[in-house]
């Protein structure tokens, strides 16, 4: 079976200066249907059935965080919680009072035991060549890939970026509702990019942003989609997002690097190690 809806169960929105697209959602989806429609037309898509095959899918709630890992210890902004602690917080937290964000970890170095749960990878996000053992790993090491987020609500992602090096970026919701709000690539002379990390925007407070210090920002076109539970949000690469938790929240985050994105990133590569003063 394959189905659309487009922009209906977590409505795209229009954004700082409107938007006219949709974000798609699609269930049942082949891989050649995929590749043609949305990978190499860079369009963004929610998928609804992309994590199936994963062990952790269907059953990864706070409860069983707290019953698997909840005497694990965590480090968020200089202060370590066990993790049972910090989700008591984060359910608590209000949009007036939100508890620590972005709790963020990198489940290889700080949940192994999660890496069966989480695999296999999604057929529509293979071939990845960032394990290639031609490609040499340093290019990596400021890419914090496959990463699990924990969130509640009020808990606002701290910038807007894309991932960096132009990959590709999959995030699947295991718990809960949150908000994106995406840029299309082509907006960054009206997005204030930081020219030491052009990866990243430079606005301050992004999500309630102060026009009259960045006048321009309000002529950005973005589109707002809502992710639930046991969705997949594809944004291609150089696709500018930031988000926001609705209510308590469960991530899973990682990128792929495949032939069609290749080329992008070199470029951002070769970009990096000019700003480093490499030869």
């Amino acid at each position: 079976m394959n189905t659309t809806q487009a922009g209906v169960a977590g409505a795209v929105t229009a954004g700082n200066g409107g938007s006219s697209s949709w974000v798609d959602r699609r269930s049942g989806l082949g891989v050649d249907d995929f590749i043609a429609e949305y990978r190499d037309p860079r369009k963004p898509v929610v998928l609804g059935d992309a994590a199936r095959a994963w062990p952790l899918y269907g059953r990864a709630d706070p409860d069983y965080f707290r019953r698997a890992y909840g005497t694990h210890v965590v480090r968020v902004r200089g202060h370590d919680y066990r993790l049972a602690e910090l989700i008591d917080l984060l359910e608590a937290s209000t949009i007036d009072k939100p508890g620590p964000y972005p709790c963020k970890f990198e489940i290889a170095k700080t949940f192994r035991e999660l890496l069966p749960e989480v695999t296999p990878r999604f057929g529509y996000s293979l071939p990845d060549r960032q394990a290639n053992p031609l490609v040499p790993q340093r290019l990596f090491s400021g890419v914090n890939n496959l990463e699990i987020f924990f969130g509640g609500p009020g808990g606002e992602f701290p910038y807007l970026h894309y991932d960096v090096l132009r990959l590709h970026a999959w995030i699947t919701q295991l718990h809960g509702d949150k908000e994106f709000t995406v840029y299309a690539p082509g907006q960054e002379h009206l997005l204030y990019v930081n020219p030491d990390m052009p990866w990243q925007s430079s606005i301050r407070d992004h999500h309630h942003p102060d026009y009259e210090r960045y006048p321009l920002f309000r002529d950005a076109r973005c589109q707002k989609v809502v992710v639930h539970a046991g969705e997949t949000l594809f944004l291609p690469c150089g696709w500018w997002h930031t988000a926001r938790s609705l209510n308590m929240t469960i991530s899973v985050a990682f990128d792929s690097l495949g032939p069609d994105n290749w080329r992008a990133f070199i470029g951002d590569v070769v970009d990096e190690r000019r700003r480093a003063g490499a030869p």
